[in-house]
């Protein structure tokens, strides 16, 4: 499996001198520009030589004097990365959402350009991305070759089961998380043979800072280059919790199946079928999205996605399950509610009748409310009593306050917006968003074989 997966002589050497070459430019860049003091050096999987197979990142930082403010930082670091672009014939894209940084798209390779402040340690840390280096720095000098080779099995095996990827979007592991977990475990299989076990709040510190009791996250792996950082806080559960299982599955049954990706082929019909026999009312409210970076982007589809399951609470709609995802520059949240349609009325359970003040009162406003042991209880209409009004009815201007929107998308959504049926929907789909609902409707797919 690991020749499959391991990156061949040739691709290594390919990419070493094309990054050799892109290193020398910037250098040249700096000193034409009169940017003194700068050092440029290759970060990541590709430094650490833990990348897989044609999946090279390409990260590049380049390195500032801690004495530059962050407005030089910005300025000389993107300067720097516009110029060695052109200069290789690249074409630049920026999608940042907060350090600045620009990534070009060069012949076959995608590489990061992104300035840094040159930190000795984690005490001196002024942007985001300095510790970066200090990453790639302890990997360098605490890692194997043969452990390298270990950790291209586990990030397969997580890139196969869907739980790899530490950006929103899938909010998994992260590569300097596997490399950790190797670090620890020391290979492929005696990971897998621990994480079968794994509780709740299970840790992991390489340097035994004894700083673990500070989190609470799901998994805990202490930063060897900071004690006071969780390297898997952006760990869901649930990706946790999935690759848990996968591992528990794979244990059962070690096939090399395991390592290569799940090819989803959605029958429409079989949708359908599934639909029908959960009698339940599942709607797709989709809308454009502006161009944003992915962690800018989906955590507002999220949130607006929560804040719409909250709000169909309070309206007693109750939510079977839903899912969000976005193809191209368009949105889409399925709702799977329980039912459609509600009674005209509903109970409003008033204050006990020996609450003398509050009891008249509320008599006074529900005149015709009834006595249900020792409470008030008084049957009130209903403002929503069908799903389609409801979602209708809360993105209206006058009513879309009362939910909570990604702040980049809330124009969008008030005015743009189509709210379907699934039956109707997959009716006139494309096949991307049928994968998307397949998946939806056997969320373990990626996790068995």
């Amino acid at each position: 499996m690991l020749k499959q997966i391991k990156p061949t002589k040739k691709e290594k050497q390919e990419t070493k001198d094309f990054v050799d070459k892109t290193i020398q430019i910037i250098n040249k860049i700096c000193k034409t520009e009169n940017i003194p003091n700068t050092k440029t050096m290759l970060v990541g999987s590709t430094a650490k030589n833990t990348s897989l197979n044609k999946k090279a990142d390409i990260d590049i930082f380049i390195t500032f004097p801690l004495n530059h403010t962050p407005e030089q930082l910005k300025e000389d670091g993107l300067k720097i990365a516009e110029k060695t672009i052109e200069k290789l014939e690249g074409i630049p894209e920026k999608k940042y959402a907060s350090h600045p940084y620009l990534t070009g798209h060069i012949g076959k390779y995608t590489v990061d350009f992104v300035p840094c402040y040159n930190i000795k340690d984690a005490t001196q840390l002024k942007s985001a991305v300095d510790r970066t280096t200090l990453h790639t720095k302890y990997i360098k000098e605490h890692m194997t070759n043969t452990q390298a080779d270990q950790v291209l099995l586990l990030k397969q095996f997580m890139t196969t089961t869907n739980t790899y990827g530490a950006k929103y979007k899938v909010s998994g592991f992260s590569g300097y998380l596997t490399e950790l977990l190797i670090l620890k475990y020391n290979t492929f299989q005696n990971t897998i043979d621990n994480a079968v076990n794994w509780k709740k709040h299970v840790s992991i510190d390489l340097e035994n800072y004894g700083t673990t009791k500070k989190f609470k996250d799901p998994l805990i792996a202490i930063d060897p280059t900071d004690s006071n950082r969780n390297v898997a806080a952006a760990l869901s559960n649930q990706k946790l919790s999935e690759f848990i299982i996968a591992a528990q599955n794979y244990q059962k049954n070690p096939t090399k199946e395991y390592f290569k990706p799940i090819t989803i082929k959605p029958n429409i019909n079989d949708l359908k079928t599934i639909f029908k026999k959960r009698n339940t009312k599942t709607l797709i409210l989709s809308f454009n999205i502006p161009t944003l970076p992915d962690d800018t982007i989906y955590p507002q589809i999220n949130k607006t996605q929560q804040s719409l399951i909250r709000t169909s609470k309070l309206y007693d709609f109750e939510i079977f399950n839903s899912t969000y995802w976005i193809t191209e520059n368009k949105a889409y949240i399925l709702l799977e509610y329980e039912i459609s349609q509600l009674p005209n009325i509903k109970k409003h359970t008033g204050p006990q009748i020996y609450n003398n003040i509050n009891a008249t009162n509320f008599k006074i406003k529900h005149p015709n409310s009834i006595i249900k042991e020792n409470k008030y209880i008084a049957l009130i209409p209903r403002k929503y009593t069908n799903i389609n009004e409801f979602i209708i009815g809360m993105l209206k201007k006058e009513e879309i306050n009362q939910l909570k929107l990604g702040k980049d998308i809330k124009e969008t959504i008030t005015n743009d917006y189509q709210i379907e049926d699934i039956q109707k929907f997959m009716n006139s789909t494309n096949n991307e968003n049928l994968k998307q609902i397949h998946q939806y409707l056997h969320p373990t797919i990626h996790i068995t074989r």
